[in-house]
């Protein structure tokens, strides 16, 4: 990930806090079973004793290192077999005195052998993600907000708005309860006003609780920022603003179409586009746009990627928007 390192500073932060958290409650723990059980306190005292010896036996590289070692080793297996009955007898097990890490693997130092954890790419992925939503002026949507009873009953076609709303907000609920970094891609197309931002939010809210890194933004937004970032004055961070665009769990591009359209805009777009295709991160874009008039716009290419790799809803209905006047 091509983060720059303020990102990785704040992740860095927030594993340090809940390390401290977790370090700090097992202390109490332990004084608060120190006074219940008195015999607790000789063992502790035991256990430092041999900690304290294996550092000097290590140190002094004795060359019967290895059996005093082996003997340490012993002695502190049955220091703590002493102490898990004591715990055993007033009700609790070891982990009551034991520090309840987040991540086991790296005891929330964010690191492992040298190399960079998990659980740290994790926390530097949802850091970025906040720091480019907070360009965002919406908030996120709730499914229970949606009123389908603003759209039409009945309809010239096969299937009235209603009912088409109904089957494509069943599927977004499914399709947020469900997501995964394998989950498809989906294009939302129709007029203003017909709620595909008021899904595109709400997917992201279901999303986002889930414990993955979204990020929001109308294209207008996103081509602006790429273009400062691109022929700025100060590029000295690189494409960071393209590397988290591209490396967020889920990328939502809200009015696609309603940006000003130059030979940057639409190597831009396809850029986003393709390149999330190839690595397999899922992205919903929505759009007033027809599947002719992104043809025109963007190039056969972009509606090829579009056609063949996300699944299309089409929005139907007037604009709910007014109706709420």
């Amino acid at each position: 990930m091509g983060y720059p390192r303020s990102v990785y500073t704040a992740a860095e932060k927030r594993l340090e806090k809940r390390k401290r958290a977790a370090e700090d409650t097992a202390a109490i723990h332990r004084e608060e079973f120190a006074k219940l059980e008195p015999m607790y306190a000789g063992y502790s005292d035991e256990m430092r004793k041999t900690a304290f010896k294996t550092a000097q036996i290590v140190l002094g590289r004795s060359k019967d290192a290895a059996a005093q070692m082996e003997e340490l080793k012993k002695k502190n297996l049955d220091i703590q077999e002493q102490i898990s009955q004591l715990l055993a007898r007033h009700g609790y097990d070891k982990s009551y005195i034991e520090p309840a890490y987040t991540c086991e693997k790296c005891k929330d130092t964010g690191y492992i052998d040298g190399y960079m954890c998990d659980c740290l790419k994790q926390l530097a992925r949802a850091v970025a993600c906040e720091k480019l939503n907070e360009q965002s002026p919406l908030k996120l949507s709730s499914f229970d907000d949606i009123d389908i009873n603003y759209y039409p009953a009945d309809g010239a076609g096969a299937i009235s708005p209603r009912k088409r709303m109904e089957s494509i907000i069943g599927f977004c609920k499914k399709y947020a309860e469900d997501f995964s970094l394998s989950s498809q891609s989906l294009l939302f197309m129709g007029a203003t006003g017909l709620g595909k931002t008021h899904l595109s939010l709400a997917i992201a809210d279901v999303v986002t609780k889930k414990g993955f890194g979204v990020v929001y933004g109308s294209a207008q937004g996103f081509l602006n920022q790429l273009e400062q970032e691109h022929f700025g004055k100060n590029n000295a961070q690189g494409d960071e603003y393209r590397t988290m665009l591209l490396d967020c769990d889920l990328l939502i591009l809200d009015d696609l179409g309603s940006e000003f359209s130059t030979s940057f805009t639409v190597s831009s777009i396809y850029d986003i586009i393709n390149t999330r295709i190839l690595s397999g991160k899922p992205t919903i874009i929505s759009t007033n746009l027809t599947l002719a008039e992104i043809e025109d716009r963007y190039s056969e290419r972009i509606l090829s990627r579009l056609c063949g790799c996300y699944k299309v809803f089409k929005f139907d209905g007037s604009d709910i928007r007014t109706m709420r006047i």
